[in-house]
């Protein structure tokens, strides 16, 4: 996943559960990692980054941003 934009933190959520990467520009996630989201996505997805200061795509149903 390309990503140009001035990266801001929109909100930080938790991944629900561990989750393997569908397409190259998904991102993996572990169940309870921290993730930031960096921006919002029309549809059922978010791109967010995580510790490792990776980023990529992740489905809104598998974070929790309480």
């Amino acid at each position: 996943l390309q990503y140009d934009k001035e990266i801001r933190v929109l909100a930080t959520a938790t991944a629900e559960r561990s989750v393997p990467s569908q397409r190259r520009a998904d991102l993996p996630v572990t169940a309870g990692e921290q993730l930031d989201v960096i921006d919002a996505v029309q549809g059922h997805a978010a791109i967010c980054r995580n510790s490792q200061g990776r980023y990529g795509y992740v489905l809104l149903e598998h974070l929790n941003f309480r």
